[in-house]
């Protein structure tokens, strides 16, 4: 049986359980902390990501999917200690977000391929931890040259590896056609694929498009912000795409992260299971289908297994 790397070491595919597509812990500007330590208060992050997480694992989520990067002073020992706490399962990343280091502007996809799976199959940092999920992103601006020497390398890991892919994209300009095409152009495994925020999209067609590459999308940002579709609109995107047959292709999520923003409850974790997704069913969205979506998905998207 397939297994999922995650904070507490490899976990059988088939204990992820009710997974959360796209989520963050623990999450500041890259370096911050580092820098300037008396700007971060660690000790209450990991209060609050603690009470929160908690308050998640009891109301039936049992996996994050956990994507911050280095340049989203991604903390993986604070993660670690959190998940522990909690009791929650907690799946992070390798890769890079949107502030990508100078460092990798002139590396080859190549080596920047090597750095990623060195935290795939050795660890991250000096922690023991290994990343079960590669993230990359590309926002309003496109895919930038930089970024693209990201995306290239991420594929070339991701085909080394096995291990999955998760995007931060633009859906309103929709850039998950030239994370696609440049994923195609390296031959990675589109299976292994997920282009995240789609949900900020309401064409239908636009986002059947990237499905009919092969891969997943993570619908989240739920339950949306100013500017963006709402979270009714993000559910009526979810069922027309489930009407058209994609629901064996669909993930959901909140892109939270607790540090930033104010306290809520319950926890903004819970969202997805104590609004939208009892609106899909009062919508006719039968049970079956939603455990698909937010069980069997996930697994199929980070074990590789159908």
């Amino acid at each position: 049986m397939a297994t999922v790397e995650t904070t507490a070491g490899p976990l059988a595919g088939a204990d992820l359980g009710f997974t959360l597509s796209h989520e963050h812990i623990a999450m500041q500007p890259a370096n911050i902390g580092r820098h300037y330590p008396w700007l971060v208060d660690r000790d209450a992050i990991r209060s609050r990501a603690i009470r929160e997480l908690t308050e998640a694992k009891a109301g039936g989520v049992d996996t994050i999917i956990e994507l911050s990067t280095p340049d989203l002073e991604r903390d993986v020992a604070l993660i670690a200690q959190v998940a522990n706490a909690s009791g929650m399962q907690v799946v992070v990343a390798t890769g890079l977000w949107r502030d990508i280091p100078r460092y990798f502007w002139t590396r080859s996809p190549e080596e920047i391929a090597d750095v990623f799976v060195h935290e795939i199959e050795v660890g991250i940092a000096d922690t023991g931890i290994k990343a079960g999920v590669i993230k990359v992103a590309n926002d309003a601006e496109g895919v930038t040259p930089q970024a693209e020497l990201v995306l290239r390398g991420a594929a070339q890991a991701s085909r080394r590896t096995g291990c999955p892919i998760s995007t931060h994209h633009w859906a309103p300009k929709e850039v998950g056609h030239r994370q696609v095409e440049v994923f195609q152009e390296e031959n990675a495994p589109m299976d292994r694929v997920c282009i995240g925020h789609s949900a900020d999209s309401t064409d239908a067609d636009y986002l059947e498009d990237l499905l009919n590459a092969g891969v997943f999308l993570s619908m989240d940002r739920y339950p949306g912000a100013d500017g963006r579709p709402n979270w009714q609109q993000r559910n009526t995107t979810v069922k027309e795409l489930i009407d058209r047959g994609w629901a064996g292709k669909l993930m959901l999520g909140h892109d939270y992260a607790p540090g930033l923003h104010p306290e809520e409850s319950p926890t903004r974790y819970l969202f997805l299971s104590t609004v939208a997704l009892p609106a899909l069913r009062k919508d006719g969205v039968p049970q079956e289908t939603i455990d698909l979506m937010m069980r069997d998905v996930p697994r199929h998207f980070l074990t590789g297994e159908s």
